[in-house]
């Protein structure tokens, strides 16, 4: 069993946290998926997203079947405070050490 969550630190102090749990009897893959979750955010953000699974590996394998499966996902997001002006910082479209004020 793996366990990726976010730390219980950040989900113990996160401003917002979002847990789902799913079970199943079995689980059947035609195909492997992709997944991806990004964080964008103003002032600024302290976030993170993770699983804990039982009876499945971190990567499945196209065409199997996995039995006795749970998976308890999270995602934390802390609000971190306002930065000065003029100060160093991500824009959220993937650019970084942007003056805030610059176009």
């Amino acid at each position: 069993m793996s366990d990726r969550r976010p730390d219980r630190r950040l989900r113990d102090s996160a401003d917002i946290v979002f847990s789902a749990s799913v079970q199943a009897e079995s689980l059947h893959f035609t195909a492997v998926p992709w997944s991806e979750v990004t964080f964008h955010g103003e002032p600024g953000e302290e976030s993170a997203s993770g699983s804990r699974r039982e009876g499945l590996p971190d990567h499945v394998t196209e065409g199997e079947t996995y039995r006795a499966i749970r998976i308890d996902y999270a995602i934390a997001s802390k609000l971190t405070s306002a930065r000065e002006p003029g100060e160093r910082r991500h824009d959220g479209m993937g650019n970084r050490n942007v003056r805030r004020g610059d176009p």
